[in-house]
């Protein structure tokens, strides 16, 4: 297995914009590279990764097809990007190190290939990977103080003393998390919008008033911070009819959480407003991180206990022939995974 890699370390917002494959353009990704091999397609807010089996040169030309776009990427082959899934369901790869969310969107994205029947030949290594992710979190502290995307947004506009507060996108994933932040400070009178009546679980019996997704700009005008968080591939405020709506002079904390970006970056021009997105949380997500690193040398640590379990795992399937005659190299697997698998490589290099 091999993968490309395209994340907030090495592409700002609006480079991993174009990268953000819709539901569709993942499904013509998977309709493209299915007769050539197995895939798993992984798009968040921070990065795009495709894990592939086939050609490097057939992946990458498969993934600026479906981008539209050519860029550089990171590329990871073989054992590397086995060992970097495992630390990227570890949270040793996000923003914020040991958030929850990778692991659910990691799991989001490979049952979304097993849908497509792509996953032929990489259902192990992403099952031991989930699996990882879950030991490291519950053997150690790495998501202790739990702090997320959504965290830092609802402290941004606590920060900034808003009162009234407009939420375009709380019936998602993230929008649920920023929702239940908000609703934990006192004070914050909150709008959600909602389209087809699809109400936020979180704002049931909470005080949050739901409006038509058609008056977002009627609230904006009388709202002190604007979260957005869609899923949406186009813009959702737009700098023209926001500067028509916004005929009440105050400051404006405008969060954009989304990629691609859901506010128009002309916005930021407006009067009294200030643009903030999903990039400008890096300091306070460095800040998190310092606090964490105890912990994170804890969970590198069992994410690589997890590695090197999972590779002899691998090496005994490979090697079971001589596993079933080899008592003492059964015992060896039990009691030094890695000795193990130095073990059974070993005759292969006398060979070689």
């Amino acid at each position: 297995m091999d993968c490309f890699s395209l994340d907030f370390c090495g592409a700002p917002v609006e480079e991993r914009r174009l990268f953000a494959l819709s539901s569709r353009e993942r499904a013509a990704l998977y309709e493209r590279l299915g007769p050539l091999g197995s895939c798993v397609v992984l798009v968040t807010c921070n990065r795009t990764e495709l894990y592939f089996s086939c050609s490097p040169e057939a992946a990458r030309n498969a993934l600026f097809e479906a981008a539209g776009v050519t860029r550089p990427l990171a590329y990871h082959a073989g054992e590397a990007a086995e060992r970097h899934l495992f630390l990227l369901a570890a949270g040793l790869c996000s923003m914020l190190l040991g958030e929850d969310e990778i692991l659910g969107q990691l799991r989001d994205a490979y049952e979304e290939a097993c849908a497509f029947g792509a996953t032929a030949g990489l259902d192990a290594v992403f099952q031991a990977a989930l699996a990882c992710g879950k030991r490291v979190r519950a053997q150690t502290k790495i998501s202790s103080h739990a702090c997320s995307v959504a965290t830092l947004a609802a402290n941004a506009v606590r920060g900034a003393r808003a009162k009234n507060v407009l939420m375009i996108g709380a019936t998602g994933k993230l929008g649920a998390s920023v929702l239940k932040n908000l609703l934990a400070a006192d004070g914050l009178h909150i709008w959600a919008t909602v389209r087809e009546h699809r109400i936020p679980a979180a704002a049931a019996g909470s005080g949050v008033v739901c409006v038509p997704y058609a008056e977002r700009y009627v609230r904006l005008n009388e709202a002190d911070a604007v979260i957005c968080c869609t899923a949406s591939q186009h813009t959702v405020l737009e700098y023209a009819p926001a500067a028509a709506a916004l005929k009440t002079p105050r400051r404006r904390l405008l969060i954009d959480l989304a990629v691609p970006p859901d506010i128009d970056d002309a916005m930021a021009e407006l009067p009294g407003c200030t643009l903030m997105n999903i990039d400008e949380f890096r300091a306070a997500a460095e800040e998190n991180n310092q606090k964490k690193r105890a912990a994170v040398v804890e969970a590198r640590r069992v994410a690589e206990t997890c590695f090197t379990e999972y590779r002899a795992a691998k090496t005994a399937r490979r090697f079971a022939e001589r596993l079933a005659r080899d008592g003492a190299l059964r015992s060896l697997r039990k009691r030094d995974p890695a000795a193990f698998i130095a073990a059974c490589a070993r005759p292969e290099e006398e060979k070689s």
